[in-house]
């Protein structure tokens, strides 16, 4: 999302507000000395939450800034009171919120989104991407303001004799070299761990080293205890010894099993046995019943006849005790003969029971003999098994394990040192760390690897419209991170006016590369002064001059994106800007001399030049 800046306003109470409009091109701000041009500049940075104050609230009357942005999208409108570190958003952009943004990040945390995130926004970075700060993969978030080290150079940094670009502290070119890794490829090498500070690894060494130890002395003495108890054994074949004893334990459960079946067989024996006898003490016992019944009859049979042998001694009556009439006598009947014959029968009968009484009695006896048999055998079978044959395979099998946990000791004994082993390759590797060893991160090693030819090209072609002297190379130095023209670093080739003039050329040839090769393109440009110094040497008035070729450049490249030039009216070259699309902003510091139609006193109201600051008026910057 490309954007610029159109208007920038100095706003104070009971002060009318002070504006600049810009156009998306070139524009360029010239005027005499203390006239406020840099003042803009420091109003909209101030607005950008780059800098606190920019002028003094007690001397000039305005406490505030507004800036206004246009984007494809919509237009966003910025307003900052000096003393707030809070910059109100009105938005028309999708996707970036109206409201209160803070100007800096807070340990604790933000109640408001931060500006930061905003600008990054503008140029298509959505998120807030961690970029590796230093070569131990340390990582801090994307900063809109070490990326305008890129497009914005500085009065009092133009004629730097080395890199423009860099950060003014060294130990933030790598992270500033990230950013711009950033902006090239978009990759914030996520996937790399952050390494740990020295004196951390090195703690952590000491506390792996120092368990590791602990870990093996455990391991040493645990191995001791298991060869002790391995002694108690003797030198024993083991394998030998337990082979026997696996051949002695198959025999002895192969006689428990001849025996169990043996046995299972004499069970079945004796059931049917059992079953037998069951049978014949059921007969001896119905003989034994029918025994008592022809014994009951032959009483029965003895009680008949002895009634009827005193029957016979009873005399017959004639007279009824009732009536005391005379009762007719009858011939009464005997049953002797008949008691007699069921007799000898019955007695008959009871000879023939004795007999098969006897052969049962026979039978019986000797199935119970073959019971009693039976049963001793199995029980002389369950002897041998439980007191013999059992705990001896139970012995058998306990001399296994415990030879086997011979064995096992062995193996515990060759882990214990195959582990030990292993611990101290650890302790090895553990001495042989150091802090050299570990990777580290390059950021410029990950640059394109077009970068420095690129570059190279692009300076040059600047160069050679820019019409500089005696042009022959142009190189980019990756070291530096500086031109060297002519195959010499500025500070030996040339007066203070090169330094600046070179310095601009770097931030075009970035520009210009930006714009044609990043992911993400700033499309801003600002630059305070880049011909300061430069007529030492160069004919003012040739129109192919150094100066005028830079500022017709300007003139040409205006498609690339916005262009803020900040000169001074006497060096700046007479052009036809305004034919060219450019705005030229001039402050004249007299209300009646203006070399362009639209020229005016000075950016703030009331604010007077240097002469008049005599009465007391404060000097605009």
């Amino acid at each position: 999302m490309a954007f610029y800046i159109s208007k920038i306003t100095a706003t104070g109470r009971e002060k009318a507000p002070a504006s600049v409009e810009f156009n998306r091109g070139l524009n360029i701000v010239c005027g005499v000395s203390d006239s406020g041009k840099t003042c803009i500049l420091k109003c909209i940075l101030f607005a950008m939450g780059a800098i606190k104050i920019p002028f003094d609230r007690a001397k000039t009357g305005y406490d505030g800034v507004n800036m206004d942005v246009c984007t494809p999208d919509g237009n966003i409108h910025c307003s900052r009171v000096l003393g707030k570190n809070v910059v109100n958003v009105v938005s028309e952009v999708a996707g970036i919120d109206s409201g209160d943004y803070d100007t800096e990040y807070k340990s604790q945390g933000n109640k408001n989104p931060v500006l930061n995130e905003l600008w990054l926004k503008l140029i298509g970075i959505d998120g807030l991407p961690m970029i590796i700060k230093n070569a131990n993969f340390e990582r801090q978030r994307l900063s809109w303001k070490t990326l305008m080290g890129l497009f914005w150079l500085k009065e009092q940094e133009i004629e730097n004799p080395k890199s423009v670009l860099l950060p003014e502290t060294p130990t933030q070119n790598p992270y500033f070299f990230s950013c711009l890794l950033y902006l090239l490829t978009g990759n914030n090498y996520a996937e790399l761990e952050e390494l740990e500070k020295e004196e951390i690894s090195e703690a952590k060494r000491n506390a792996v080293y120092q368990f590791v130890s602990t870990q093996i002395s455990h391991l040493s003495t645990k191995r001791e205890a298991l060869q002790r108890t391995l002694d108690t054994f003797g030198n024993v074949d083991v394998e030998s010894k337990i082979q026997q004893l696996i051949n002695e334990l198959s025999e002895t459960e192969d006689a428990i099993a001849a025996a169990t079946d043996e046995s299972k067989d004499l069970l079945g024996t004796l059931i049917e046995f059992r079953e037998k006898e069951a049978e014949l003490s059921m007969t001896h016992n119905q003989f034994q019943e029918l025994k008592s019944q022809y014994a009951a009859d032959i009483k029965r049979l003895a009680f008949i006849a002895d009634s009827e042998m005193h029957m016979a001694s009873v005399g017959e009556t004639d007279l009824c005790p009732f009536c005391n009439g005379k009762i007719q006598s009858r011939q009464r009947e005997t049953y002797i003969a008949g008691a007699k014959a069921e007799l000898s029968r019955i007695i008959l009968q009871l000879n023939g029971l004795a007999e098969s009484e006897n052969d049962i009695s026979s039978k019986l006896n000797h199935t119970r003999d073959k019971i009693h048999l039976l049963e001793e055998r199995i029980n002389d079978i369950n002897t041998l098994v439980d007191a013999e044959l059992t705990p001896h395979a139970e012995k058998l099998r306990t001399a296994i394990t415990q030879y086997r946990s011979q064995i096992q000791l062995q193996q515990e004994i060759s882990v214990l040192h195959t582990i030990s082993e292993d611990w101290n390759m650890e302790l090895q590797k553990q001495d042989a760390i150091k802090s050299e060893d570990k990777p580290k991160f390059h950021p410029k090693e990950h640059f394109p690897e077009d970068f420095n030819s690129s570059l190279d090209e692009i300076s040059y072609a600047i160069l050679e419209h820019c019409q500089y002297e005696e042009l022959n190379t142009a190189h980019f130095n990756m070291g530096t991170f500086d031109l060297e023209v002519n195959g010499t670093i500025k500070s030996v080739s040339h007066g203070k006016g090169y330094w600046a003039f070179i310095n601009t050329i770097l931030g075009l040839t970035f520009r210009q590369y930006l714009h044609e090769s990043a992911i993400y393109k700033p499309g801003l440009f600002v630059v305070d002064t880049p011909l300061l110094g430069l007529d030492q040497g160069v004919e003012n008035g040739a129109p192919s001059s150094m100066r005028t070729a830079l500022f017709r450049y300007f003139m040409t490249h205006q498609s690339e994106g916005q262009i803020i030039v900040v000169e001074n009216t006497k060096d700046l070259p007479e052009l036809d800007y305004e034919k060219s699309g450019a705005s030229v902003i001039e402050f004249t510091q007299d209300k009646y001399t203006s070399r362009f139609s639209h020229g005016r006193y000075g950016f703030l109201h009331d604010v007077f030049s240097e002469k008049e600051s005599l009465s007391g008026h404060y000097v605009q910057s």
